[in-house]
């Protein structure tokens, strides 16, 4: 059901935002980091909720607008992801210019990275605990039937499904490497 895979999907962005949590602390503690590895979660953050996670979204949210009202905070989230999409794009840029050797204060880079994962924190938080529950509650099953024959793209993930991107490859090691240090 299209809920439970945005549901995994949030899942999944939140285990990137972890990961980038462990660098913004390496940095503040003056340690090294691996920026490289940086560009790959926000390039995958980017490009996945770009091309798959926000288009399900907002097929959900026009749906349950056009048969259910406004409300305030569903009527906000597609300009929010315009608005995430845009920042991210910033933060991106600000890696790639700190990976082809441009000299980026340690201190604007780490202000930028700690408003990259606020943000999309607070928007995974504000989509999990207000407006899915509400969607669930609302939406009958001929609702998400209706939504689920609008999504037709494959959603082979590239870090997370069974064929992993070249372009993420030290991604995908390094969400394998955290699963095992868990178990």
């Amino acid at each position: 059901m299209m809920i439970e895979r945005i549901r995994r999907e949030h899942g999944y962005m939140t285990r990137l935002l972890a990961i980038l949590r462990g660098k913004l602390q390496l940095l503040k503690d003056e340690q090294p980091i691996n920026y490289s590895l940086v560009k790959e979660i926000v390039d995958y953050l980017s490009r996945h909720s770009e091309s798959i996670h926000h288009p399900k979204e907002d097929i959900l949210y026009r749906h349950y607008m056009q048969h259910y009202g406004e409300h305030e905070e569903i009527s906000d989230l597609e300009k929010e992801h315009a608005l995430l999409s845009e920042t991210t794009h910033d933060f991106l840029n600000t890696i790639e210019m700190i990976l082809n050797d441009a000299v980026v204060p340690q201190d604007v880079f780490i202000n930028q990275l700690e408003q990259f994962i606020s943000s999309q924190r607070q928007h995974l938080e504000m989509e999990e605990q207000s407006v899915l529950p509400l969607i669930n509650r609302t939406f009958s099953v001929a609702d998400w039937q209706q939504v689920e024959s609008m999504w037709n793209c494959n959603e082979d993930d590239p870090v997370f499904g069974s064929t992993i991107a070249e372009r993420y490859a030290q991604l995908a090691r390094r969400v394998r490497k955290s699963e095992t240090e868990y178990n």
